[in-house]
């Protein structure tokens, strides 16, 4: 029996939804949890940034804070020269004046450009910035002033005191703390730089003439008392660093002696000799307080400048390793997610061929090898597929795991099952033989009756008998057809095709209303037997499907490749849907079933036409169905090679070509037929066969002692014992396996 072979490994039918895959199912989560933990790194870099900018606005105040104290610095400094100068009345200081001016004017630069920043920063500070501007731009005017008369002096006050505003505004605009801290610490000292100027110079006027004129000393109270507020906000917000540095700079034997004689110019209402002092003396004591207010004026502005600088650093720093290590968990985590998807989803896609595999593969390849005579094979391709697989841990080398024992179950089964069938196919073709070996015999021994009976109605009635026999050996070859067997219809030499088809019609019921227009051609010995088997499958057909009174009609034409056979019935006809189903079955014979008990005849032109190599389809008419036969040219021969019906012993038609045939009911070996009182065609005797158109057949043969069939069927029986006791004895391995 033919088996289907090896199948290629299909795609499923329904493709896999990747929205819901395995991959898309494992990302989802790690994806959801990615996109949360890049919006927190988003909002930590935002942050980050944002102090950064922080840090660098930071920067820009303190160094606003520092270039506007050196200014103020160098302010003080100017208008002490300038007093200098202005006291003493001519020009042999006119250089340190003009060097310190040049000192000045760099200072400004610098400060315009702190400002400028300061503006971009912190644009609050627009207003005081633009008032210490404004003064900035009258110093030149008030220059030209100073050296001639003191009324210049108030112009330079007026500008410190708008710078240092700009000063006591810079820390308000700072967000960090510390940063705020030493600004104010900065403003507080040059706060103090100044007002220790401001006494410097009005004791040392007071100091040369002696005596307070009206409302000094209340300004000496005022000026005291403002530095003196000023050294208490700095001493409550200075830190450790700027604490010690205060101790370490704000003391000393100068400190100490213009502390002394500023308290005594203070205490002059009491003491009228307190102002006896010496001015320059004076001068130079506090001026040496003053310088020692700019030392650590400097040093708190460097480090201001220090701390900014290395806490906008750390910001950017800060921002850059936020956002470099969000970049990083979320490629980390989502090339993770993605590698474990990924191997995830391989395996499970390695599993799918795997099944996809045994289905379409190792399964047929086992009922092959099985019906081959092979044995069963080793561990198959989808076995290897999932040994690596199922070597894990996880639930999907587990899932391998079960899938094997499945696979090895499924594999054990199907040969089992093959087994089976290949044993009830077996069966049935020995089955079949021995039911066409006794209808042989049955065949011959009515052969030997009609040669010695010679009452007509006892004829007809041998000749009904011959009939049905012969229609029963052709329902037994088509039981030896479906098993895989040969029907064992052999013959030498051409026959002619109207021979073929009028020897088909011998072997249905309805023979008498078959009808025959072929064309003059002639069939191959060796495909006779077969194609008149096809032709009465076909006929059978259509006068089971047709009204009883309506002809059948099997006519054929020439075509370049052989020859075309039509089977015309008047039946009512096959659906659409029905008729593909059979020319698809007739395409490709299907193996023995138990859909073939509704259909036997088409499942037997199946496997005939598979054999011959001919092509065999049905067609819808307006008045019933044909069958078409397509005969190669390779299945026909010469038209001269063809011997007469009675040489070859096939039945000789009572009618013409064209009327219906009246063949007798068994196939060859018969002789001509003619007519009983009855009706129904007769064997001719030995005696008349001098009359028939053809010459005599030679004399038979003489019988053998033992019939082929019979030795055939005991041989098909003795190799089937065989091979069911091999199986039977056959030792299997504990995993089902044979060894």
């Amino acid at each position: 029996m033919p088996l289907p072979g090896p199948a290629r490994v299909r795609r499923p039918d329904r493709p896999a939804d990747r929205l819901w895959s395995v991959g898309t199912q494992l990302l989802a989560p790690i994806l959801v949890a990615t996109i949360g933990l890049v919006v927190l790194g988003a909002t930590q870099t935002r942050a980050a940034l944002s102090a950064s900018a922080d840090a660098d606005r930071a920067r820009v105040l303190a160094g606003t804070a520092t270039a506007t104290v050196r200014l103020v610095h160098e302010l003080e400094r100017e208008l002490g020269e300038t007093a200098a100068l202005r006291q003493r009345g001519g020009a042999a200081g006119r250089p340190l004046v003009d060097a310190q001016r040049r000192r000045v004017d760099a200072a400004g630069d610098r400060y315009r450009a702190a400002s400028r920043s300061a503006r971009t920063a912190a644009p609050d500070l627009e207003r005081v910035l633009r008032d210490a501007d404004g003064h900035l731009g009258q110093l030149d005017p008030t220059r030209a002033l100073a050296v001639g008369a003191g009324s210049a002096d108030p112009a330079y006050v007026a500008l410190v005191d708008a710078l240092l505003a700009v000063a006591d505004a810079l820390p308000a605009q700072v967000r960090d703390t510390e940063l705020a801290n030493g600004a104010r610490e900065v403003a507080a000292v040059a706060a103090q730089e100044h007002l220790a100027a401001l006494e410097r110079d009005l004791l040392r006027t007071v100091f040369i003439r002696g005596e307070l004129a009206d409302g000094e000393l209340v300004r000496l109270g005022q000026l005291r008392g403002a530095r003196e507020q000023r050294q208490a906000e700095f001493s409550r917000i200075a830190t450790a660093p700027a604490a010690a540095a205060w101790r370490r700079l704000i003391t000393g034997a100068d400190v100490a002696g213009a502390q002394r004689m500023r308290d005594s110019a203070l205490a002059a209402e009491t003491e009228p000799a307190a102002l006896r002092t010496d001015g320059d003396v004076w001068y130079v004591a506090q001026s040496g307080v003053i310088r020692r207010y700019n030392l650590l004026g400097r040093d708190l502005s460097e480090r201001l400048d220090r701390q900014a600088a290395g806490l906008a650093r750390d910001a950017r720093r800060r921002a850059l390793l936020t956002a470099g290590g969000t970049s990083a968990v979320v490629v980390a985590s989502l090339a993770a997610a993605a590698l474990l998807a990924v191997r995830t989803s391989r395996r499970l896609r390695r599993l799918r061929v795997a099944a996809l595999t045994m289905a379409h593969r190792e399964l047929p390849d086992r009922i092959t090898a099985i019906a081959a005579g092979d044995g069963a094979p080793g561990d198959g391709p989808a076995t290897r597929l999932t040994a690596g697989i199922s070597q894990g841990r996880d639930e999907v080398a587990q899932v391998a795991a079960a899938f094997d024992t499945v696979n090895r179950a499924a594999l054990r089964l199907a040969g089992e099952q093959a087994e089976l069938r290949m044993d009830v196919t077996r069966m049935a073709e020995a089955l079949a033989r021995r039911i066409r070996t006794l209808i042989t015999r049955q065949l011959r021994l009515l052969d030997e009756f009609e040669r010695d009976e010679t009452d007509p109605d006892a004829l007809a009635r041998l000749f009904a008998l011959d009939h049905l026999a012969a229609r029963m050996r052709r329902n037994g070859e088509n039981l030896l057809v479906l098993a895989g067997g040969e029907p064992g219809r052999l013959d030498e030499g051409g026959h002619l095709l109207a021979d073929v088809v009028r020897a088909a019609a011998s072997e249905i019921e309805d023979y008498p209303r078959v009808e025959i227009d072929v064309p003059a051609v002639a069939v191959h010995g060796p495909a006779v037997g077969n194609l008149a088997h096809l032709i009465a499958e076909l006929l059978e057909n259509a006068t089971a499907y047709s009204a009883p009174h309506t002809p059948v009609q099997v006519d054929g034409r020439r075509t370049v490749d052989g020859i075309t056979l039509r089977v015309h019935d008047q039946g009512i006809g096959i659906g659409e849907s029905r008729l593909a189903e059979i020319n698809e079955r007739l395409r490709a014979p299907a193996t023995l079933s138990s859909a073939a008990a509704g259909s036997m005849g088409l499942h037997v032109v199946a496997h005939l036409a598979a054999r011959l190599g001919v092509r065999v389809r049905l067609h819808r008419t307006g008045a019933g169905t044909v069958a078409q036969v397509d005969v190669p040219e390779s299945l026909l021969t010469r038209t001269e090679s063809a011997r007469p019906p009675a040489a070859r012993g096939i039945a000789r038609p009572t009618a013409g070509p064209t009327g219906p045939a009246a063949a007798p009911p068994a196939l060859w070996p018969v002789r001509p037929a003619a007519k009983t009182g009855a009706g129904l065609p007769r064997r001719v005797r030995d005696g008349e066969r001098a009359t028939a158109a053809y010459p005599a057949p030679p004399p038979a043969a003489r019988p053998d002692l033992l019939d082929p069939e019979v030795v055939r069927s005991r041989l098909s029986a003795l190799a089937e014992g065989v091979a069911t006791a091999k199986r039977r004895n056959q030792r299997t391995t504990p995993n089902g396996r044979p060894e």
